[in-house]
C-alpha cells in the first residue's frame, strides 16, 4: 500500500497604503503558514515562501535540476 503524504499551505498577500510601505519600498508583504503544524512566516520576497515551504516539501526549482543526459 502506498501512503501518501500531504502538505497544505495558506498564501496571503497584502497591500500597504502608501503611508504604510515596508522599509524596503516595496508595498507587498505576504503570510504563509502550513496547515498541519501552524507554523506561519512573514516575508516580502517570494524565494522566502519557497524557502519555508521546502522544509515541509522537497522542492526542485526552474535552473535547480540536473541537467538530461544527451539522448
Amino acid at each position: 500500500m502506498v501512503e501518501t503524504a500531504v502538505h497544505s499551505f495558506i498564501l496571503r498577500f497584502a497591500q500597504e497604503s502608501p503611508a504604510e510601505t515596508l522599509p524596503t519600498g516595496d508595498p507587498w508583504r505576504g503570510f504563509i503558514r502550513h496547515v498541519q503544524t501552524n507554523e506561519q512566516v512573514r516575508f516580502t520576497h517570494i524565494e522566502d515562501a519557497l524557502n519555508f515551504i521546502a522544509h515541509y516539501v522537497e522542492l526542485t526549482r526552474t535552473g535547480d535540476a540536473e541537467p538530461s543526459p544527451p539522448a
